[in-house]
């Protein structure tokens, strides 16, 4: 994957999503945040700053609240980026950002600090810049689990998809927004509905992400993570 640095063109700063709790790792996350749960040998939020990096991003808001002392020595250890933690406690998503405010200068990244995706930062800049929202989404398309059969009125099979795709796709956790953003979040009082009025107001733009996308909510998805992860790496070196 070709990467680039868009940190020379734009001061594009990534606020790293570390607060939540993770009570569906329990008893996991009851002894260590869930961004630092490990997969084989390193974190779920080394691998998504490696990934970052690659692009040329190198200045980072740590949003974080539980178990914030852990997060922040986990980064002492990173001296090849700039982070700053900003501990809000238990708050919601719409309280980390706006307790960044202050510290964002022009448009900037968004990533959940629990899910890794080799999303090709590069296109979703540029893809956020040719549209005239003030926000993007990127957004993955599930494939189902069970094949599908169709039939005539004779019960002849007409066609049969091994994994068809779900009609709709989901919010895989990266964002790109406009400064001006902090507008809209005065107005309401919870990240879902800072995402309908975007929606209501035409300013929400979908970025389609076709590569690896690994989720990390429970047990069974941390077994598959193990087994995904190395395909995520060959593909970000």
């Amino acid at each position: 994957m070709r990467k680039s640095n868009l940190s020379k063109s734009i001061d594009l700063k990534v606020l790293l999503l570390c607060g939540g709790e993770g009570t569906r790792l329990h008893p996991l996350t009851k002894t260590i945040p869930k961004p630092l749960v490990r997969i084989k040998n390193k974190t779920i939020i080394d691998y998504i700053v490696k990934h970052l990096k690659g692009y040329g991003l190198k200045n980072f808001l740590i949003c974080s609240g539980y178990k914030s002392k852990m997060i922040e020595n986990h980064f002492k250890n990173i001296k090849s980026i700039n982070t700053k933690i900003i501990n809000s406690g238990k708050v919601d998503i719409l309280k980390r950002i706006l307790d960044c405010k202050k510290m964002i200068n022009d448009k900037f990244i968004i990533c959940y600090g629990d899910t890794i995706a080799n999303v090709n930062i590069e296109k979703l800049y540029n893809f956020h810049n040719s549209h005239p929202g003030i926000a993007t989404i990127c957004t993955y398309q599930l494939k189902q689990n069970f094949g599908i059969v169709k039939n005539n009125i004779k019960k002849q099979v007409v066609s049969f998809d091994e994994k068809p795709r779900y009609p709709g796709s989901i919010n895989i956790g990266y964002f790109i927004f406009e400064k001006k953003i902090f507008e809209h979040i005065r107005t309401v009082t919870s990240w879902l509905d800072l995402l309908k009025i975007l929606i209501e107001k035409r300013q929400l733009f979908a970025f389609k992400h076709d590569g690896v996308h690994i989720t990390i909510n429970t047990f069974n998805e941390l077994a598959s993570a193990e087994k995904s992860i190395d395909l995520y790496l060959d593909t970000i070196k």
